[in-house]
């Protein structure tokens, strides 16, 4: 796996609307065409703003989405009209609302979080596979979680590890981190295990996008001296 630009993704993200609307103006400028999209984050009723100025926007293509338990199946759809993603992202409570979007569930990828316990029902069988969390692995790794362990089992079967999403990590406090600062917060991918890279791996960053243009670029040489 050889990873360039096209499949290490910027990232429109951030913990509220006014976040993602500043990245979308930001990628506008420097007119890329090409990114993920993290929804997690915003309210309910945030979704149009952020769709229509999408809509507006140079994006042509979204190949990653995290998705919001409270989307529609007609508005993944819009997406995929509009934005032709390949990997929609979920977290294990997702699956709760698996009935919603009967048209993708063989194209849903399961992120865990770093802590707590696996939910009986959240079987990556039943859906495409795992996004795996680059951090939030690290973090279920060193402190040994069932999440951890269900994954880890199931490390000879590559073709359930589809995609990923990369922020940084602190092994002092063992966390991850979403606005990054120091290069050191990625030596932790040098530790991780090949299994658990996919094909396309999404910057989760909440920093600016010429910010993350440069992270990218470092990133990139990183991970292919480690993959």
């Amino acid at each position: 796996m050889k990873y360039t630009t096209k499949n290490v993704l910027l990232s429109i993200a951030g913990v509220n609307e006014k976040l993602l609307l500043s990245k979308i103006k930001e990628i506008n400028k420097l007119k890329i065409t090409r990114v993920a999209l993290f929804l997690t984050m915003i309210k309910k009723d945030a979704k149009r703003r952020v769709f229509k100025a999408l809509l507006k926007s140079t994006i042509k293509e979204i190949p990653l989405v995290h998705l919001r338990n409270d989307m529609s199946q007609e508005e993944i759809i819009f997406l995929e009209n509009n934005f032709h993603p390949t990997y929609y992202t979920i977290h294990e409570n997702s699956f709760d609302h698996l009935h919603k979007w009967p048209k993708f569930k063989k194209r849903l990828y399961l992120e865990f979080g770093g802590h707590g316990k696996r939910k009986p029902q959240a079987r990556v069988e039943a859906i495409g596979g795992f996004c795996v969390d680059l951090a939030h692995y690290k973090i279920a790794e060193t402190s040994q979680t069932v999440q951890f362990r269900y994954q880890f089992s199931k490390r000879k079967q590559k073709k359930l590890f589809a995609c990923n999403h990369l922020n940084g990590y602190s092994p002092k406090t063992n966390t991850c981190i979403h606005e990054v600062g120091k290069i050191e917060e990625f030596d932790f991918l040098k530790t991780l295990p090949k299994f658990i890279f996919g094909k396309t791996i999404a910057l989760e960053m909440e920093n600016p996008i010429r910010e993350q243009l440069i992270w990218r670029k470092k990133l990139i040489k990183m991970l292919n001296q480690r993959v």
